[in-house]
């Protein structure tokens, strides 16, 4: 077939200089019969040109027999990971080992390019229904964090119908994690939809069964059945099966994280975040609409399942001993617990962001989670009863020297200690002991109004409080001697977590 450029050349020497058919032809060196054909044409020929066909013979019977053998090989390949499929020479020498095959390389080369564009996945266009699915993504990223690189992991989830995102940062992977992103992200969408798709993730999957069939994780069903949506699983290392979001990730890093953001904390960093989903809902449109995104969304919310009344629990469960220090160990840290469960066996609930302890159904603790490696986390409410009986320990004890509480505190007790000795560690101790009943606050209030009087004594802080909190406080006389027998060996029974964080600073979630 004549290309296009010599059809126009034939025409411009026709036409513009004159020649005649027999000059063209002998000008071009092609014959009088194509430049007549040619000129006879009102229109170009089209672009399309024959293909070579390189398959046009029948396959020898030699091929024919290995056919369904090669096929097989093939369709199983795709099952696999792409790095350890056949290559056409790994299929021949498999055919000549294994089925005595006779015929030539080259052959099986072209057979097998064949066969393999045949088993080219084609790809449909969607249209997904309002309120129905969302996709789901971990994505990475590189951040400055105060003043370091840091690398940070994406909960990355779109809205299939409306293709409204929600991203959020994460210090890790970890189930807590995982978790997390869905309670803030269905209170961000303003509901749920009916199903999710997810790649074959361990914090979803314990185990990859026939087909799409997948043993889930007790608390990834536990957050389905809290938030009614239904789990549907990519097949393995079909990624494009969630091709909405995995473009998501790709596009969040390109557009918010080049150059790396410079922020002091997670919590400014997805705040940022938040906005930036926000003013790219009302920035882009949805393909083959008018509509934007946000608009889009709008209508979507109408057709999300309502949240429920309770947030989800997000976090991950792990079973400790507190040992003999009132201390229990997770991932190197330590975390205190209430002295009266020394020996018992408890549970810790891991948040992102705060560690529960629990035992016998009653919370007993709650820490600030620390992501550094063998650190002491401990609350000097857990230790007074056994400062009670070992008062000299609280000069050196851990939870009085690293806590959070106001200057005042270790200013009174180094007064007390030095008028009273022994007997001063016992009385401070005892003060520490009513915040219980007042609440920090107005304990360092009458401390520091102590202080200003330079009266460092149990019973003038006790009449402080007295006026401060309009309730009458009976005052013991707590000489080691006349301490009561039922105080020296007290212990809580139920803990009033509500107070535990009163003596860190009012750390308490």
């Amino acid at each position: 077939m004549i290309k296009m450029a010599q059809f126009h050349h034939i025409k411009f020497l026709h036409e513009v200089e004159g020649l005649s058919q027999r000059q063209i032809a002998q000008k071009l060196g092609i014959s009088r019969n194509t430049v007549s054909k040619y000129l006879k044409q009102n229109e170009a020929p089209t672009t399309i040109h024959r293909q070579k066909n390189y398959h046009g013979k029948e396959y020898s019977d030699e091929t024919k027999r290995v056919l369904p053998i090669i096929d097989q090989w093939l369709e199983d390949d795709l099952k696999r990971w792409g790095k350890q499929r056949h290559t056409a020479a790994r299929i021949y020498r498999r055919l000549v080992d294994e089925y005595d095959f006779k015929g030539s390389e080259s052959n099986i080369r072209k057979v097998v390019a064949k066969r393999k564009k045949k088993l080219q996945e084609v790809f449909i266009p969607l249209d997904f229904q309002l309120g129905h699915q969302f996709q789901f993504d971990w994505g990475e990223a590189d951040i400055i964090l105060q003043g370091r690189t840091q690398r940070i992991y994406l909960f990355c989830m779109q809205l299939s119908a409306s293709r409204m995102r929600f991203v959020r940062a994460y210090l890790h992977e970890k189930q807590e994690a995982f978790l997390d992103g869905f309670v803030h992200a269905f209170e961000f969408f303003g509901g749920v939809p009916t199903e999710g798709v997810f790649d074959n993730l361990k914090t979803a999957v314990v185990k990859i069964l026939q087909g799409r069939d997948r043993l889930e994780q007790d608390a990834f069903l536990a957050l389905q059945s809290h938030y009614l949506f239904k789990a549907e699983f990519c097949n393995i290392r079909s990624g494009n099966e969630k091709g909405r979001v995995e473009g998501t990730v790709g596009y969040v890093r390109r557009n918010v994280f080049v150059p790396l953001p410079d922020v002091q904390s997670l919590e400014e960093l997805n705040a940022y975040l938040l906005d930036w989903c926000l003013r790219e809902a009302e920035e882009k449109t949805v393909p083959f609409t008018k509509e934007t995104v946000a608009q889009m969304w709008a209508k979507e919310k109408e057709y999300l399942h309502p949240l429920p009344e309770k947030k989800f629990e997000a976090c991950r469960l792990v079973s400790c001993q507190v040992n003999k220090t009132s201390l229990i160990t997770v991932e190197t840290n330590q975390y205190s617990v209430p002295c009266s469960y020394v020996g018992q066996a408890v549970w810790a609930k891991m948040f992102v962001d705060h560690v529960i302890v629990v035992a016998q159904n009653q919370v007993i603790a709650e820490h600030p989670r620390s992501y550094e490696r063998n650190q002491m986390i401990t609350n000097l409410d857990h230790y007074l009863e056994a400062l009670l009986k070992k008062p000299r320990a609280i000069r050196d004890a851990h939870a009085f020297q690293s806590s959070d509480l106001p200057d005042v505190f270790r200013r009174f007790h180094r007064k007390m200690r030095e008028q009273e000795g022994a007997a001063g560690d016992r009385k401070f101790i005892r003060l520490l002991l009513l915040h219980r009943e007042i609440g920090m606050e107005k304990l360092t209030q009458a401390l520091r109004e102590a202080e200003q009087a330079q009266v460092y004594r149990y019973e003038v802080v006790h009449e402080i409080i007295q006026r401060l909190t309009n309730n009458y406080l009976q005052v013991q006389d707590l000489s080691k001697e006349k301490t009561p027998v039922n105080l020296l060996d007290y212990k809580i029974q139920k803990a009033n977590v509500a107070q535990y964080g009163q003596l860190t600073g009012g750390q308490m979630k």
